[in-house]
């Protein structure tokens, strides 16, 4: 499945083939809120500054919405930003899993084997020995010329 981005009014992405499930379980969130409320969709658009055909693209999900927005909306629900978001993309507990948010187009395996990658990866531990490198690397630069590791 393909999909392209365009930019829309007052800087909403569109995505005109298909709409990513983040921006359909967003707009259901934010539908369900605005009804809550029992505010109508005029009445929220008013709100947030943008037109009710564009909520209306934002409630489904055919319309996506910037960070900045989602803050907006969240404030004008009453909400959390955290709120809007889909339990996988808010934040797994330790030593849980969560499903990556990857293209629909890729086969089982392959997201398998992209799930296994990431259950390898200490990203914590990646950027600390990173940065140590980067330090040693330096230091043995500037007290030896050019590192082993370098040298042809």
């Amino acid at each position: 499945m393909r999909s392209t981005l365009t930019s829309g009014p007052l800087g909403c992405i569109h995505q005109s083939v298909a709409s990513d499930p983040i921006y359909k379980h967003i707009g259901a969130v934010i539908k369900a809120r605005r009804k809550t409320l029992q505010y109508k969709q005029e009445t929220l658009a008013g709100m947030l500054g943008i037109s009710r055909g564009s909520l209306a693209n934002v409630e489904t999900g055919r319309q996506g919405i910037l960070v900045h927005q989602l803050y907006k909306f969240a404030a004008a629900l009453g909400l959390t930003a955290h709120d809007l978001l889909p339990p996988a993309l808010t934040g797994p507990s330790r030593g849980e899993r969560t499903e990556l948010p990857l293209p629909n187009d890729l086969k089982a395996l392959q997201k398998e084997q992209i799930a296994r990658l990431f259950d390898q990866v200490n990203t914590t531990e990646i950027l600390g020995k990173e940065g140590k490198h980067a330090k040693s690397t330096k230091r043995w630069s500037d007290r030896q010329g050019t590192p082993p590791s370098r040298q042809p």
